[in-house]
């Protein structure tokens, strides 16, 4: 992630924090993941938009809903998604590591 000239595990070349931490598909199966397991009353969804935005798991705002979440819980799920992202971006590239074809010498 801080080589300017790395390529992602998924074959993005260059990514920045935006690509690792919401563009990666990694990243995107973290906030699926969340969205799909956040109840109705605590995030609304329309069909125009995601039930989480990048604002609501960067900037750590709760989404709007006709519950409001307590502010402390949802930094926890933010803390923890970003952690996910991390753990599934270095898993996946460990995994790339040890199936990689031995070099020829």
């Amino acid at each position: 992630m801080h080589d300017a000239q790395a390529e992602c595990v998924c074959g993005s070349s260059a990514p920045g924090r935006q690509h690792h931490y919401w563009d990666c598909p990694i990243a995107k199966a973290v906030v699926q993941n969340i969205s799909d397991n956040l109840p109705a009353a605590w995030c609304s969804r329309p069909a125009t938009r995601p039930a989480i935005l990048r604002r609501h798991l960067w900037l750590m705002q709760t989404p709007a809903g006709p519950r409001r979440m307590y502010q402390g819980v949802w930094k926890v799920v933010c803390l923890a998604a970003l952690n996910a992202m991390d753990v599934g971006r270095k898993a996946a590239l460990d995994f790339r590591m040890q199936h990689r074809a031995p070099q020829q010498v």
